[in-house]
């Protein structure tokens, strides 16, 4: 019978979710609410710079996260 939730069984695997579900929580209406000000940052508003910044570190664990697996893949 096959496992419905694969939790990880490192420490690296616990802090890539850790920040995966940080990055989630970033995302969501109550945080967004707090950034959804009036405000220009390079020409753009707040909320517009947040959403990138969440959407490049979203990128950026996902890269670390297949780099992680490939190197226990080849071990």
């Amino acid at each position: 019978m096959r496992r419905l939730l694969v939790l990880p069984t490192s420490r690296a695997g616990w802090g890539l979710l850790m920040a995966f579900v940080a990055l989630v929580g970033a995302g969501t209406w109550p945080v967004i609410a707090l950034v959804n000000r009036a405000t220009l940052v390079l020409g753009l508003p707040w909320v517009v710079v947040w959403s990138y910044l969440v959407i490049f570190a979203c990128v950026v664990v996902m890269l670390i996260g297949n780099h992680i697996v490939e190197r226990d893949d080849h071990e």
